[in-house]
């Protein structure tokens, strides 16, 4: 009787097809791309899992473009630095607060407000603690969603954080003439992003919990800090990011000698698409109309 297999071995230690290019070595591994056999000489590691030396050469400049943006974090210090610049272009030219910086109660007349009011400061304890968290989060999330990906999250959560702003006039009318200044909405929705993607990815998510709890708790204790920015980029950074989790989970590529099309995994994902654009018309229709509302109120201030 034939000794069975122990676990992680074959069953038939020749059962692996030969490497197509080298035909006297076995195969370890399949090319994600072409899905041809691969032995370890034409194997290329990469983000995930591995493809052979010809499909590696076929992506050529695009491939090597695509790893320098994968490498260095290069929207995050592109961000840092348009905060670093407005800041001493405020210091220098007080012009510069007064037609960036978001008051509700003007922000249904300028409503470019509602973004450029992430790229200024207060002080410079403020704008060190934000930029610092800014790195340390930015250079983490960019080379997982991709650098436009990164950027529309960045964007997202800091409306998001002016928003939440905005939905706090509906309970309070004395905010309206409260100017709100600072990137930490967006810097919240980035942290928002890590628990999204720690979650979906099973990973243990209780320290960056606990960091939430007390970058919360801070904006919520000490005076002059819009807590009700950060709820609002950190909601808005959640949702975005569980959106593009969910679009970049591709269907399954078909091998070769497969006749079955994963119609269906397609399908699927076109319905993520339809359902993540239709999501974001939906918020941007509720912040026009909280705009809206809250200029109605200041009106009638």
């Amino acid at each position: 009787m034939a000794k069975m297999p122990q676990y992680g071995q074959r069953s038939d230690p020749n059962a692996a097809p030969p490497c197509p290019r080298h035909p006297d070595v076995q195969s370890i591994d399949y090319c994600k791309v072409c899905n041809r056999p691969m032995c370890s000489q034409c194997r290329v590691p990469v983000e995930v899992r591995a493809m052979c030396v010809d499909c590696a050469k076929k992506r050529g400049r695009r491939g090597r473009r695509q790893m320098r943006w994968t490498q260095k974090p290069t929207v995050t210090m592109v961000l840092i630095g348009l905060c670093a610049v407005t800041f001493v272009a405020m210091k220098l030219i007080p012009q510069v607060y007064s037609s960036l910086a978001f008051m509700p109660a003007i922000g249904w007349l300028e409503p470019w407000r509602i973004l450029t009011t992430a790229f200024l400061h207060a002080n410079v304890l403020h704008i060190l603690f934000n930029l610092v968290a800014l790195w340390f989060v930015g250079s983490s999330i960019e080379p997982v969603l991709g650098w436009w990906r990164f950027l529309i999250l960045y964007i997202a959560s800091a409306i998001g954080g002016s928003a939440g702003v905005l939905a706090w006039c509906f309970v309070s009318r004395q905010t309206l003439l409260v100017t709100t200044v600072g990137a930490s909405g967006a810097v919240f929705g980035l942290f928002a992003a890590i628990f999204v993607l720690q979650k979906m990815s099973g990973i243990n998510t209780t320290s960056i919990l606990i960091l939430l709890a007390i970058n919360l708790g801070y904006g919520f204790i000490v005076p002059n800090i819009s807590w009700q920015a950060h709820v609002g980029g950190m909601i808005v950074g959640a949702l975005v990011t569980w959106g593009f989790a969910h679009i970049m989970r591709r269907p399954p590529r078909r091998r070769s000698g497969e006749v079955v099309v994963n119609r269906q995994a397609e399908a699927t994902r076109k319905t993520r698409i339809s359902a993540l654009a239709g999501a974001g018309m939906l918020i941007a229709v509720c912040a026009v109309v909280a705009v809206e509302y809250a200029a109605l109120l200041a009106l009638n201030y």
